[in-house]
Formats: C-alpha cells, structure tokens, sequence
C-alpha cells in the first residue's frame, strides 16, 4: 500500500493478517523491506515492513536532504496508520526504531534493534578534520542495492552521539538488542545500558519470538 509522508509516497507493505500484537519492519542502509524475508513468519500477528524514502518502491527526496530523523518521520507516519505496533530494526532501521520508541512510547510496547548496514553512520562525535563526503563521488564505483537513491549514502555521514541517544532509550517502553560478540557503536552500547533494554543471543526468528512476547508484556 501507498502512505502519504508530506511530499512523498511511502511504500507500506502488508503481509497475511493474523490475530496478536502487531509489527513494523524498518531495514538497514541501502536495504528494503524485501530483505526481511520470510523471517518473519514466526510473527504471531499482523506484520507491516516499510520501504525508507530513497528506498526500495518508496518515492526519492527531491534535493535529496536525507538525514535519520526524515526517516524516524517515514516510520512514525507508519505507524500513525497501523497504531500500536512492536517495532524490529536492522542497521540504520535499529537506530530509527530506538528513536521512534523514544518518543512513541505509548504506541511502541517493544522494539528489537539488529545489526545491518549504516548501525555506527560516522560515528559518536564529528571529526571536523573530515570533509562531509561529496554525494556525487561517493562510492560512485559501487552499485547501490534495490533502487535505492544514490543520495542515501548521506545517512552515514551523521553522527550518532550517545548523549542523543541515552534519553530515548530511558523513555522507551522495552528495548531488545541481539548480541553476537561483534562490537556495537556508542550509541547502541548506550541503549543496552538502559533500564528497558534486554540483550539476546540466537538468530532473528527467535529474538522476534522474544520481541512478541514483549510487546503483550
């Protein structure tokens, strides 16, 4: 289905309905709802997964002025048409789920954060000694992934400071992180240190086993 986020269209799928507790898929970098495969049929309830702008169906920014809170926007818009629903995110979709749970508490029973591409983006603080990468030449070489505008690349460039972070992470509701030994950024070492937070080991059907529990919790 198509929403309506201020200028452009988002690209909203929906998969079988089911009775429970439902759940938004937010993707990684470069990604698209496609890549969450059939992970999710272990999901008890209906199951939504949302193409970022610049992303897979979803409609390109015109001047392209990505930044993550313009896609913390994309999923709040989501979530205004679906209502209460657990949130799983991969990679930079982690940081946005940690981020709309923050401040969608009442609407997010539960959010599960998952590696994926763009989890660090440039870091916890600025390096001014760094030019701010020129989008036009940026990875220029490499192919970017299920459609996507090549201007996503500027989601990587934004830091992602732990002080920003750590207060979203005491609003949110529940928060669980799938750990596999790999090191984590700031930023998410910061939310697994939160009061909500929870750390999980396995693979994603089972940490979204653990999610949906949560969100009935």
């Amino acid at each position: 289905m198509r929403i309506t986020h201020g200028r452009i269209q988002l690209e909203l799928h929906e998969r079988p309905r089911r009775d429970g507790p439902a759940l938004l898929l937010l993707h990684a970098l470069f990604g698209s709802s496609a890549d969450w495969g059939e992970s999710a049929a272990v999901w008890p309830g209906p199951v939504y997964a949302l193409d970022f702008c610049g992303h897979g169906a979803s409609d390109w920014l015109s001047g392209a002025a990505y930044y993550p809170e313009m896609l913390v926007a994309d999923a709040d818009a989501a979530l205004q048409h679906i209502g209460r629903t657990a949130l799983a995110g991969a990679g930079l979709g982690a940081y946005v789920a940690l981020l709309l749970a923050g401040v969608r508490g009442t609407q997010v029973p539960a959010a599960l954060l998952l590696p994926g591409a763009g989890l660090a983006g440039a870091g916890p603080f600025p390096d001014f000694d760094v030019d701010f990468p020129d989008p036009d030449v940026a990875g220029a070489d490499e192919p970017v992934a299920h459609r996507a505008d090549p201007m996503v690349r500027l989601l990587d460039a934004f830091v992602r400071p732990p002080t920003y972070v750590e207060p979203l992470a005491q609003a949110a509701r529940r928060l669980l992180l799938l750990e596999d030994d790999t090191a984590r950024p700031p930023w998410w070492e910061t939310a697994r240190r939160s009061p909500s937070a929870t750390t999980l080991r396995g693979d994603v059907c089972s940490a979204l086993q653990h999610l949906a529990r949560a969100a009935v919790e």
